[in-house]
């Protein structure tokens, strides 16, 4: 197992966000490309939300556990993403969108996660889906909350875990999973053991396979896993692609306004 701390930075408006995977330390873990957190009771670190940018070339999956976003894109999509609700986009071939805390929200805390998509479905159509999060199990001990629900569980790109995991101190949780799988463990809060390594709050835990830990304080974390994909991951800011020149076409595109670039008002 290996440890990385996450890092504090900002992007979209001047958002302050805690970074697990797309850093300098761990780029990316094929196929999850980027884990970002916001979490603030202060609207002057989120206010200024994610105005309008591009994506091409991947999916992203956003958790929101507290707070609320409103969702537009160039493909007429819109909505509001609420507690306890998973947001599904895939970028494709191209897709312009906003994320946005709605007006007088006064706590942010959510989950984005970047998913790479193969090189046969890079330019596949872009689309949007809201789904509500599943509660597998709530105890005194633990809650576990299923973060792929059936719109992606039925007609995802291939197989993912994500989970977020709720322990008591002393408490346990494990979860059997392919040894192929890159498997990580981002923790929000509190301190875990897990395969005998201690992880810190704010650092994201690198295994295959399945995982097995034990919270030697009350600790959240969100849980991941899939099949790497194997294939070359060339990215550009909010383009990934395979190759240079894939890239080299993606901001070509953009700035000669091929992409579906009308957002609807």
């Amino acid at each position: 197992m290996r440890l990385f701390p996450a890092v504090k930075t900002t992007d979209g408006a001047g958002v302050h966000l805690r970074r697990y995977i797309g850093t300098n330390l761990l780029r990316d873990l094929d196929p999850f490309l980027l884990l970002d957190e916001i979490k603030s009771g202060d609207p002057e670190e989120f206010s200024g939300g994610f105005p309008d940018h591009p994506h091409r070339g991947f999916q992203t999956l956003t958790y929101m556990v507290r707070g609320r976003l409103k969702h537009r894109d160039s493909t007429g999509s819109e909505g509001t993403l609420e507690e306890g609700w998973v947001q599904w986009m895939n970028a494709g071939r191209g897709v312009i969108h906003s994320e946005m805390p709605v007006e007088g929200t006064g706590s942010l805390w959510c989950f984005q996660l970047w998913i790479n998509n193969p090189r046969s479905l890079k330019m596949s159509e872009p689309f949007y889906r809201n789904f509500p999060v599943r509660i597998l199990e709530a105890s005194e001990e633990r809650k576990v909350i299923d973060l792929v629900g059936d719109p992606l569980r039925k007609e995802g790109f291939y197989p993912v875990t994500c989970l977020h995991v709720y322990l008591r101190s002393g408490s346990h949780f494990s979860l059997d999973l392919p040894e192929e799988n890159n498997t990580f463990l981002a923790l929000s809060e509190g301190r875990l053991r897990a395969k005998a390594v201690e992880v810190p709050r704010g650092h994201v835990a690198v295994t295959k396979g399945g995982v097995e830990v034990e919270a030697l304080e009350d600790s959240n974390f969100l849980l991941c896993s899939a099949k790497p994909l194997g294939e070359p991951i060339v990215r550009w800011g909010p383009f990934v692609m395979n190759t240079p020149e894939e890239i080299d076409r993606a901001v070509r595109d953009f700035r000669e306004g091929r992409f579906q670039n009308y957002i609807k008002t």
